[in-house]
């Protein structure tokens, strides 16, 4: 596996994307099973992977991990700014969690395990006092995740998304460090 590992979780670990997953990246941000439910609707080619992997994954305006099983990348998950301040040093202490996982890893509890990992770390290490996260409604397994975490829906933009053809509401979600409820060791 390229790089150290960064954060260690269950089944998955979490390392620093390098230059050499810019064409894991392009291959599953092409695939309509990630960028569909990531709303996020132009391709990507070498050249988009890349500016991508420079200008975001490896800024330090957020945290940006690839999780890992062996050494197969599986998928991204990752802390960002909120919306009222733009990072952890903002007076709110708060930053988004965000994450995709490659289709053929759905499903198997990784991005649980990752999701649990980077937020343990938000609380734990980064001294956060909330983490928030927007789903589409339409999302299931994402709500999910989030719910097994422990998030509590805190409020829906009404037809905000638009996602195979129709408008569907964004969720919001949110856990403050109070109710988090570590994982044991």
């Amino acid at each position: 596996m390229p790089g150290p590992v960064f954060l260690e979780g269950d089944a998955v670990a979490l390392r620093p994307p390098e230059r050499e997953d810019v064409e894991f990246l392009q291959r599953c941000m092409n695939d309509p099973r990630v960028w569909r439910p990531a709303l996020d609707v132009n391709p990507m080619n070498r050249e988009l992977g890349t500016e991508f992997f420079e200008d975001v994954l490896s800024s330090e305006e957020g945290v940006h991990c690839l999780a890992c099983a062996d050494a197969e990348p599986l998928g991204i998950v990752s802390l960002t700014g909120s919306q009222y301040g733009p990072s952890e040093t903002s007076r709110a202490r708060s930053m988004e969690l965000a994450y995709w996982f490659a289709p053929e890893h759905h499903g198997q509890g990784y991005g649980s395990d990752a999701a649990a990992r980077l937020v343990q770390y938000a609380f734990e290490d980064r001294n956060l006092r909330r983490v928030s996260a927007r789903v589409g409604g339409f999302n299931d397994a994402s709500v999910g995740l989030l719910e097994s975490l422990g998030f509590e829906h805190e409020g829906t933009q009404r037809e905000a998304a638009w996602f195979r053809g129709e408008y569907h509401d964004m969720l919001w979600y949110g856990l403050l460090r109070r109710e988090w409820e570590p994982s044991p060791e």
